[in-house]
């Protein structure tokens, strides 16, 4: 109870130095860890709660974007959780900045969706002597990913919620093992503003920036782990180029091609380890789309390889992550490719654009 009155006492501090109004809030989480691989079967032990702190505020209204989507709030929130095996997970803590993004707001009722991405610590990953059984994480540091639909009621100074979400526990398969904890919940929870919010306008229709069609090229780099631990980290690269289409002032479908350089697919089969890189590279295609919020973007691709020189973890690829524009033609993205619930690699690049 200490610790809960600390981060109130500490959230409010930090509210009343900062620009008005912004919301405080407690939400408890119910759940139980998501077996999405057979072999997750073993650190499945029975439900288990999560507790969560969070503050946020509503975007002021002074840029298109803003009143596009009908006034989104974005804030910070931190998580706890021990899945229910303490024994080869333990703590289980996360902390991310998020959005949330109104799709249906009335007078006092709104439903809407948060997205969260940021950092989380395991308290106990693989380890070959003392946790076997943990199979899922190979490193204490990680991202955590937060995705949850939300109701929302709001009176006065006071807003109640209720939501279901997924919370992911990830390395990025910077070390292995690394198929990812996925923590199912339900949860409710309230906060009160520190301030009157203000009114939500009506959404209107404002122009794109850049016209209606744009190309996109990005090169990207990190390292990644595959298959057993200890196996090393090997540098990897991808070239990736979009055709992209505005759809309704504020989001785009997106078509494209994809080159991988893997080192890692060396381990997966022993005549390749002689090779030159560039057998390690392998080919893609893609579709998707995005949200695109000022010099911003959240970004999701689902592609197929049309080549590799070895069968990957799947034929089916997925890319989530985020893009800022600088300037008219160049940008920085942050993404993160997977095979499904199963991350691939980072994808840390620049890019080029035109109309």
């Amino acid at each position: 109870m200490r610790a809960i009155a600390f981060a109130i006492f500490f959230l409010q501090t930090i509210a009343g130095a900062a620009q008005q109004p912004w919301s405080i809030g407690a939400r408890g989480h119910f759940g139980f860890l998501w077996a999405h691989r057979p072999s997750s079967w073993i650190l499945v032990e029975g439900h288990a709660g999560a507790t969560e702190l969070f503050m946020e505020r509503q975007v002021k209204g002074d840029r298109p974007w803003h009143k596009a989507y009908g006034m989104p709030r974005y804030g910070i929130l931190a998580i706890h959780t021990r899945m229910a095996n303490p024994e080869n997970i333990g703590d289980a803590v996360g902390a991310a900045p998020y959005l949330t993004m109104p799709l249906v707001h009335g007078e006092r009722l709104s439903f809407g969706l948060r997205m969260a991405w940021g950092v989380g610590y395991v308290a106990k990953p693989f380890d070959r002597r003392d946790n076997t059984r943990q199979i899922a994480i190979g490193s204490r540091i990680n991202t955590a990913i937060q995705v949850m639909p939300e109701l929302r009621y709001e009176t006065g100074g006071f807003s109640l919620f209720g939501g279901l979400s997924v919370n992911h526990w990830s390395n990025g398969s910077l070390k292995q093992p690394n198929l990812g904890l996925n923590f199912i919940t339900a949860s409710v929870g309230a906060s009160y503003a520190t301030a009157q919010r203000p009114a939500v306008p009506e959404p209107g229709n404002y122009g794109c920036e850049f016209g209606q069609r744009e190309h996109v090229i990005v090169l990207a780099g990190a390292v990644s782990e595959n298959g057993r631990p200890l196996n090393g980290q090997k540098p990897v690269f991808s070239l990736s180029s979009d055709m992209i289409w505005l759809k309704n002032r504020k989001g785009t479908w997106s078509v494209g091609a994809d080159i991988f350089s893997k080192g890692d697919l060396a381990t997966e089969d022993a005549d390749l380890a002689a090779k030159s890189r560039a057998a390690l590279t392998q080919f893609g295609a893609h579709a998707g789309g995005a949200l695109r919020m000022g010099q911003g973007e959240l970004l999701f691709h689902f592609g197929a390889y049309l080549y590799s020189p070895v069968a990957d973890d799947s034929f089916l690829f997925q890319r989530i992550g985020g893009r800022y524009r600088s300037g008219r033609h160049l940008l920085a993205s942050v993404c993160l490719k997977t095979h499904f619930a199963t991350a691939d690699h980072w994808e840390f690049g620049i890019g080029y654009r035109w109309n």
